[in-house]
């Protein structure tokens, strides 16, 4: 009896697995070689949870606090420069550094209270040269930018 109950819970859990990643748009990848528009207006925001950006992006290099209170997942993409420092104990420490405009460019996933992505921004030259996923949406369908 219990062959059979596990074998229907696992074709259950495939069946569910299966219709849900049907549902759900994955978002597309940052790489260096991807257009940092095409990626801001093909994101899916309002659909990708916390847990699935987490599958699809991995681990986020630091989480941050944004200036409007919401959470920001933040992803670099580009060259890093490794270099090993020596610990006053001896230990050796590999750290990568990079400096703003050597070609590395930063994603932050913007959440909501529910965890779900509401914006995507865009940096590659310091904090101030950016782009949002938002800004591209709305552009590419001829909606006029939003007035603060």
């Amino acid at each position: 009896m219990k062959p059979v109950l596990n074998m229907l819970l696992t074709s259950t859990v495939a069946m569910v697995t299966t219709a849900m990643a049907g549902q759900l748009s994955m978002p597309p990848s940052f790489t260096v070689q991807s257009d940092p528009e095409t990626v801001l207006r093909a994101y899916p925001l309002g659909l990708i949870t916390k847990q699935a950006a987490f599958s699809h992006h991995g681990k986020a290099i630091h989480t941050v606090i944004l200036p409007n209170g919401k959470e920001g997942w933040v992803y670099e993409v580009g060259i890093k420069d490794a270099r090993t420092y020596e610990h006053p104990t001896k230990q050796k420490h590999t750290v990568y550094e990079t400096e703003p405009g050597n070609g590395v460019r930063t994603y932050t996933l913007e959440f909501d209270s529910k965890g779900v992505v509401i914006d995507v921004l865009y940096n590659e030259q310091g904090r101030q040269d950016g782009l949002t996923a938002l800004q591209v949406q709305r552009r590419f369908r001829g909606e006029a930018p939003v007035k603060h």
